[in-house]
């Protein structure tokens, strides 16, 4: 023990640096991936909170039956079993649409409403909430609009019940899940009936109209775990109404936008899950490689120490084990440091345990496996006396690694070209796709090391007929000594194409955000009503913070066999420095997608018919210009022209939404709600950002860059101190050429700085061309 520890004594700095990049990996990639998850689940939960109301939960809806106690179980046993083992919150409300009338004759439609939540979700601006069946509390919006205060009585029609208004409410948010997007909770009014007015609960049993029932479930937590589970509950619960209602007695039907909620949560989770594989499989590679290079150089500098130990009888298993435990002990030491760091800091995740063990036993094997090798060359010295450089062809080893990985990022990258996404159509992570960044990055690296030798070549070449040993002697030596600068290559390259992906992620991040908004947006605010626009659209144009409001006609259009969406509206607000230039007599003239151009073999000047849904008679379509995308439309099939020209061609339909650019879209938004008096969709980037999760990437791909650095750099000096300390039986021959000690040193510097620069520039590149390839395609998640 003494012994072995004095052995490891003499060399405790290279096995500190053993301990310190075991320590650097388990944090980098420990790290990151708590980090990451942790992250990720915040995100997924805030793009949960901030989607629209109605895409927060999924509803099953149904005529009320004779017996709600037994419909109500018969479906909130029907929603466990669709969502089984998944933690689920069930509420169920009734509601009832009537003619009304005050004591003073004015008719009206009156919204009733029987929700047990309601105290919590609504304040009491007068009087108190029904305690009986003849009680109602309205918005004090609603009762403004008809007049009425507390102590009024209001009757229905048909029934003849009278309803005694006894409180007036407001909601605590009107943007609650619960409220499921209704504008008459902050106008009082929606498609012109007044409400909701709450009742006692069971209140609209008695009454003669059945009253339709609604069961709303949102899930209690959205964690990125969750997703793909919840997505297939959905999935499930689509047929539930065959299952409870077969002959549609009760017109059972399911609705909500949870489904599309959790695609939008599981791309960007996929998405961010993907960009992150390539800082943990770089930091992954790179701790390998410098693990090796390290240990290697110091089975190097122990070489006669070896032999003359092997010499004396010990067994090739004895020296193994020896050198495999000191590395183990300094490797262990280190990721034990990195793990007591990460639980005071990120907490201990799996991945970092399974990351730290990983180390500590690849670092023994390694360390038992170099010094056997070293120990049994006997040879080494007669070896050393005779030419050691490798010519100039690569390693075997080399090209087969770089064949195995090429030929994987090849398979990844034509999934990810060729889907144009990471999620597949069900909604479920295309893990392939999703590695694309990663195995690009490790495959283009190792283009650096394969391609320092024949360009070493062609630069020895050039200078050959120079006079002098010095412009020659680097580049030779970098040529046909490529087996020794591979590693410190690829060490750097990895490390420089890392950093190049973090500098590029946020630009193609933002530049990701932007087109999303442009196409599910327009502008900053997008109201979509179902009839046409109404006076709201024209008094936002002078409510402080709107700088520019655009009426514009979105709707369905058949094009052959295939659906694409038809926009029409402002030249400005569609993206246009110039208007549509006007088609023929009797075409509508138009700018379409590429992938529409694409689909129909157009070309500008192709006219095609189509079809506008709700008009008769077919539309000609002339194509005038092709662009990538359309504002709300994105990159799909789409049709933008002028309304004007639809007019002319007999497509009068009238604009049905509203887009708005304005300075602050929240408070724009809050009062398109307040003055909306129809049902409508408002949309704001929160409600179609991916950023809560995809911001994740960045920052991370940025530590990552920092670890695979600092392991880059390392890896590079123990490379190329192992290539100098192989090459010592050059000196004296340089010598004797008539180079000094200090010219030699100078001579060496000058190649390690040129093999530095080459891998910084080829790693650096090769990354930022990866990153400008796949970053808008990974991140590009609504557009």
């Amino acid at each position: 023990m003494r012994f072995a520890a004095k052995r490891a004594g003499e060399h405790v700095g290279r096995l500190s640096l053993v301990a310190l990049v075991a320590a650097l990996v388990v944090v980098g990639i420990g790290g990151i991936d708590a980090v990451a998850e942790r992250s990720m689940a915040d995100g997924a939960a805030r793009m949960l909170a901030d989607a629209e109301p109605a895409a927060r939960s999924i509803r099953v809806v149904a005529a009320g039956a004779s017996d709600p106690g037994a419909q109500d179980t018969e479906v909130r046993a029907a929603i466990s079993t669709a969502f089984a083992g998944i933690d689920v919150d069930v509420t169920r409300r009734s509601g009832l649409e009537a003619a009304a009338e005050t004591t003073n004759g004015t008719a009206f439609a009156l919204r009733l409403l029987d929700d047990e939540r309601i105290p919590e979700l609504a304040v009491l601006t007068d009087g108190e909430w029904p305690q009986s069946p003849d009680q109602i509390a309205l918005p004090a919006p609603a009762a403004e609009r008809q007049q009425l205060g507390i102590g009024d009585t209001v009757a229905l029609v048909r029934d003849g019940t009278p309803f005694i208004l006894v409180g007036t409410w407001a909601a605590e948010d009107p943007e609650d899940a619960a409220w499921v997007g209704d504008p008459a909770v902050v106008s009082g009014e929606s498609d012109g009936a007044i409400g909701p007015a709450v009742v006692a609960r069971g209140a609209l049993n008695g009454l003669t109209s059945a009253p339709t029932a609604t069961w709303e479930i949102a899930p209690v937590g959205a964690q990125p775990g969750d997703l793909v589970a919840l997505q297939r509950a959905v999935t499930r619960l689509r047929d539930l109404p065959d299952v409870i209602d077969p002959q549609r007695q009760h017109n059972t039907r399911v609705l909500g936008g949870l489904g599309d909620t959790l695609q939008r949560q599981s791309a960007a989770v996929a998405a961010t899950r993907g960009l992150l594989v390539a800082p943990l499989l770089i930091i992954a590679l790179l701790g390998a490689l410098v693990l090796g290079a390290v240990l290697a150089t110091l089975s190097t500098v122990r070489r006669e120490e070896l032999v003359l130990l092997r010499a004396r009888g010990a067994s090739g298993r004895r020296l193994a084990l020896g050198a495999a435990g000191e590395a183990t002990v300094f490797a262990a030491a280190g990721a034990a440091l990195a793990l007591a760091g990460l639980a005071v800091a990120t907490g201990v995740t799996p991945s970092a345990l399974l990351t730290a063990a990983g180390t500590v036993a690849f670092s023994g094997v390694a360390a038992g496996f170099l010094a056997v090798r070293t120990a049994s060359r006997a040879d080494v010295v007669r070896t050393e006396t005779l030419r050691s450089d490798a010519g100039a062809r690569p390693p075997m080893m080399l090209l087969l690694v770089a064949g195995v990985v090429a030929g994987l990022a090849a398979l990844s990258a034509w999934q990810l070209f060729a889907t144009g996404t990471v999620v597949r159509a069900d909604g479920t992570p295309e893990p392939l796709a999703a590695a694309a960044p990663a195995l690009l990055l490790v495959a283009v690296c190792l283009l650096g090391p394969v391609g320092i030798g024949p360009l070493a070549a062609l630069a020895e070449r050039l200078v050959r007929r120079t006079r002098g040993i010095t412009p020659i002697l680097p580049v030779r030596q970098i040529a046909r000594r490529m087996g020794s600068v591979a590693v410190a290559i690829l060490c750097l390259a990895l490390a420089a194409a890392s950093m190049a992906l973090a500098v590029a992620a946020p630009a193609a991040a933002d530049a990701a955000e932007q087109r999303t908004r442009t196409a599910l947006l327009g502008g900053d605010v997008r109201m979509i009503t179902e009839d046409g626009l109404d006076a709201v659209a024209g008094a936002a144009a002078t409510w402080s913070g709107v700088t520019d409001t655009a009426e514009v006609l979105r709707t369905p259009l058949t094009v052959g066999s295939d659906t694409a969406i038809l926009v029409a509206g402002p030249p400005e607000a569609l993206g246009f420095a110039d208007p549509i230039p006007a088609g023929a007599d009797g075409t509508v003239a138009a700018e379409i997608t590429q992938s529409l151009a694409d689909r129909l073999g157009a070309a500008p000047g192709t006219v095609f018919t189509a079809r506008v849904r709700s008009v008769a008679r077919p539309v000609s379509i002339e194509v005038v210009r092709i662009v990538e995308a359309l504002p709300g439309v994105g990159d799909g099939l789409g049709v933008a022209a002028d309304p004007e020209e639809l007019r002319t061609a007999g497509a009068d339909l009238p604009a049905n939404e509203l887009w708005l650019r304005s300075d602050a879209p929240e408070e724009t938004a809050a009062q398109l709600r307040a003055q909306a008096t129809q049902p409508v969709r408002i949309l704001t980037a929160a409600q179609v950002s991916a950023a809560p999760v995809v911001s994740v990437a960045p920052a991370l791909l940025t530590t990552g860059a920092l670890v695979a650095s600092g392991l880059g750099v390392i890896g590079f000096l123990a490379a190329s101190s192992a290539a100098t300390r192989a090459r010592r039986d050059e000196r004296l021959v340089l010598r004797a050429l008539g180079l000094g000690l200090s010219h030699q040193r100078m001579l060496r510097a000058g190649e390690i700085v040129s093999v530095a620069v080459y891998a910084v520039l080829v790693g650096a590149v090769l990354g930022a061309g990866v990153a400008a390839a796949v970053l808008p395609i990974v991140l590009g998640l609504g557009a």
